[in-house]
């Protein structure tokens, strides 16, 4: 792999140290990267002080050692049980920022940069220790100067270097995987890095981050049981965000909420039911729901806090979920695999009979446990898993969905463990039920496979130029020469007509239905039944009959039935 040509080359050289250090040499080699840098031979060879540890615990170490990037990179990962194995999500999940604070000169400086003023002339007052940090910023509280309480994010010095400059090598790396070695060709590992890239480089710029809390606050506007801190545009850029600070009791002090005379059950039901109406109604949610963003306040409305990372659902994304959702709880293996058909990037070497066998192998597991014995979050989790081991890639969106769904089932199993996430999804799951049904939801369906059978019609010249381009080049050098094969299609065309006369009657009766159905949909859409100024159920009764008619015709001239 001739990395040379890179002005990254210092920065290739530590990762490849690195790596050779936390016992992974092997990846080096396949990667052609010891024959370039011959020192990380020695130190493969040299330091083997880790080898005793899981290969998972030194996947954890190595990214740590790397710096934010990798360790952002890592925690991203660990939203993806359908690509990364069992033991290493585990540990990924453990990923935590170790990143000292930034002085407060430089985030004077920043803010001055980024706001056209300097700090004291934006701000009354501005605290110069940081209530937290990590590897993309640091958090300070201020106050403007209408005595407003804020929190001001700002961005850690040099971050945005460093993490593209970091992204750029390992998609580089990636598309080499993708060329040269198995692994790389089946998970597609380039379209892993850039689904992760453009992820972290939404993180890094805050304009992002309050677009998501303006959505979400729209969202929610009518509820009074939530906050939704404000945002301040005009002190928040790429680099700088301000908002509202609400005062709070977080869920990570489960007995500070109980002595302040809050139900913790009733909390927990009040934070799945606002989740659930992010998810399944606006389609638009906060993807991080651990204790540490949720508060309680004074009077007990829960306040949401950091908006960095979040879930899109669409309509049809959400019908998706929806029958995978159902399938876990009904046990139905059958759903479970249609929805991981649906909703996945299949590839040819997927044995479905064998994913079937799995997913009922899976089920057995849950069959005889009451439905407040599941566990949801866990059960979406071993699902992908299953998606991941039979080369099936699941979208960002659900895998952070699923990743969503188990951080609110501990939340809520820590604040009221006898609650139980899929009792109270219920209510949620008959209304998505009755929702795939809905005029408005065929309607969708209905546009969106018109729009794919479309953009498929109008690529296959395209394709079809490929396909006789390469024939062209490379030859087609599959013959067949097979005396008998003549008979054998007479036989199996005598016996196709014969089952196509048959089903003629049956066929007609269906087009008919089809069309009665259609017809109600046309209405539905355009307020009217007529084609070309014929009614359609009438046009369409010709046209099956010629149809029919002309089947018929053909199977008998043919003299083949």
């Amino acid at each position: 792999m001739d990395i040379t040509r890179y002005r990254h080359l210092k920065r290739y050289r530590q990762i490849a140290r690195s790596v050779a250090r936390h016992g992974f040499g092997h990846i080096l080699t396949q990667l052609g990267l010891t024959g370039l840098l011959p020192s990380v031979r020695r130190t493969a060879e040299s330091e083997r002080a880790l080898l005793h540890l899981s290969r998972a615990q030194r996947l954890r170490l190595l990214l740590l050692d790397l710096g934010p990037s990798f360790v952002k990179f890592g925690q991203l990962l660990s939203t993806r049980p359908d690509m990364v194995p069992r033991d290493i999500l585990e540990e990924l999940s453990r990923l935590q920022d170790e990143v000292p604070p930034f002085p407060f000169t430089e985030a004077a400086a920043i803010i001055e940069q980024e706001l056209g003023r300097p700090w004291n002339e934006i701000y009354a007052a501005f605290s110069a220790e940081p209530l937290a940090a990590a590897s993309i910023g640091q958090v300070h509280c201020a106050r403007l100067p209408d005595d407003t309480e804020v929190v001001v994010k700002i961005r850690r010095p040099g971050i945005s270097v460093q993490m593209e400059t970091d992204l750029e090598i390992l998609l580089e790396v990636a598309r080499f995987a993708d060329r040269h070695t198995v692994w790389g060709k089946v998970y597609r590992t380039s379209a892993v890095v850039q689904e992760l890239q453009r992820a972290v480089l939404e993180e890094l710029d805050f304009r992002n981050e309050a677009e998501n809390a303006l959505r979400i606050r729209e969202n929610l506007r009518l509820r009074k049981d939530v906050i939704i801190p404000r945002i301040y545009t005009g002190q928040t850029s790429a680099a700088v965000l301000t908002m509202e600070k609400v005062c709070g009791i977080k869920f990570n002090q489960p007995n500070s909420l109980e002595a302040a005379g809050h139900d913790r059950a009733q909390i927990a039901r009040l934070l799945v039911d606002i989740m659930f109406e992010q998810i399944f109604i606006n389609g638009f949610f906060h993807a991080d729901p651990h204790p540490g963003n949720l508060a309680v306040s004074g009077d007990g409305r829960l306040v949401f806090m950091d908006f960095g990372i979040v879930g899109k659902m669409r309509g049809s994304r959400r019908r998706q979920f929806t029958l995978l959702l159902l399938g876990i709880v009904n046990r139905n293996a059958r759903l479970l695999v249609s929805s991981l058909t649906d909703m996945g990037f299949i590839s040819r070497r997927v044995d479905r009979k064998a994913l079937r066998h799995d997913v009922e192998r899976l089920m057995e597991k849950y069959l005889d446990l009451p439905l407040r014995g599941i566990n949801l979050g866990r059960a979406v989790r071993e699902v992908f898993v299953l998606a991941f081991e039979h080369q099936i890639r699941i979208p960002a969106e659900f895998t952070i969905l699923g990743k969503t769904l188990m951080t609110l089932e501990g939340v809520v199993e820590d604040l009221a463990p006898e609650l139980k996430l899929v009792e109270l999804l219920k209510p949620y799951a008959g209304e998505l039920a009755r929702e795939r049904l809905s005029l408005p939801a065929i309607r969708e369906t209905l546009t969106e496979q018109a729009t794919e059978a479309g953009e498929f019609f109008f690529s296959l010249p395209r394709r079809l130029g490929e396909i006789l381009e390469r024939t062209d080049v490379e030859g087609f050098p599959l013959q067949l020469n097979y005396p008998d094969l003549d008979k054998l299609f007479s036989h199996l065309d005598k016996q196709i007509n014969r089952l196509s006369f048959s089903i003629i009657l049956l066929a007609f009766s269906m087009t008919m239905a089809g069309l009665i159905i259609g017809s109600g949909l046309v209405a539905g859409i355009t307020g009217e039944t007529l084609l070309w100024r014929l009614p359609i159920i009438e046009a369409g009764f010709i046209l099956a009959g010629i149809m029919a008619v002309w089947l018929l015709f053909a199977i008998l001239r043919s003299g083949r039935l």
